[in-house]
């Protein structure tokens, strides 16, 4: 059973990459993401049922769009199959469970958190920029997590009117003072997206994701051919913190 259920999960992770996807090249393109049907970027031609199977469609069209012939670019069916995989690895971390309501809300919960991850990442590893609108629909699920959970009793409320104190200063201090102190809007950004990593992860999740982000940023630099081009923090942020979770939930979950 839990075979299958595992499966099933990889599956829908497949899917929800073949979104990230779709997201990824639309938002920062201002294009609906939700009800505009998908088309090939190369010759515009919308795409039949059978080409939108994440994975065996790519493999089975020879990585060509079935239309024009294109080439499609290998990211779709690596972000897929990294997706799936993630998905997976994050069902199998938490120990999900069909027989704990629990364990479903919060495998649920951690799975949408990271899929803003991803396409935070996403938009973030080609544009170096974090679009504030992914921001906003992280910071609502997150509240609508955080609600549950108080409900329940699981979460002390006023961490929560903290973090909401600490978003609030910094949305007062954004569009009044630190537009003037920083030379990048680019660093606001991460600001919020630190918010967002702190109030779902916690303070020590968000430590060890900054320090492996500051180690990547050292090895980046150290690496690049081109040392004055902008870096993808965000990008570090949100995958470091994706491993972070998961090395966490293993550790709690099966060794401590």
């Amino acid at each position: 059973m839990e075979i299958f259920l595992y499966v099933v999960i990889f599956i829908i992770g497949t899917f929800f990459g073949s979104f990230f996807t779709l997201a990824v090249y639309r938002i920062p393109k201002k294009e609906d993401i939700l009800i505009k049907h998908s088309y090939c970027p190369n010759c515009n031609h919308k795409l039949g049922f059978f080409d939108l199977f994440p994975v065996f469609s790519y493999l089975f069209l020879g990585g060509k769009c079935r239309y024009c012939k294109n080439k499609i670019r290998p990211r779709y069916l690596i972000l897929e199959l990294l997706s799936g995989f993630t998905f997976l690895l994050v069902a199998i971390s938490t120990k999900l469970s069909m027989y704990n309501f629990n364990s479903i809300i919060y495998t649920s919960a951690l799975l949408i958190y990271i899929s803003v991850l991803f396409i935070i990442a996403g938009i973030d590893k080609e544009k170096v920029t974090i679009q504030k609108e992914v921001i906003l629909v992280g910071y609502t699920l997150e509240v609508l997590y955080i609600i549950y959970q108080c409900i329940l009793g699981n979460s002390n409320v006023y961490q929560y009117v903290i973090y909401l104190i600490f978003l609030i200063i910094l949305l007062i201090l954004s569009n009044i003072s630190l537009k003037m102190i920083a030379k990048e809007k680019y660093y606001i950004q991460i600001l919020y997206l630190s918010l967002y990593i702190i109030i779902f992860c916690g303070s020590k999740n968000y430590i060890c994701t900054t320090i492996l982000t500051l180690i990547n940023i050292f090895i980046y630099k150290v690496l690049s051919k081109h040392k004055n081009e902008k870096i993808p923090v965000g990008f570090y942020l949100c995958v470091n913190n994706i491993l972070i979770i998961i090395i966490s939930n293993i550790l709690v979950n099966y060794i401590i």
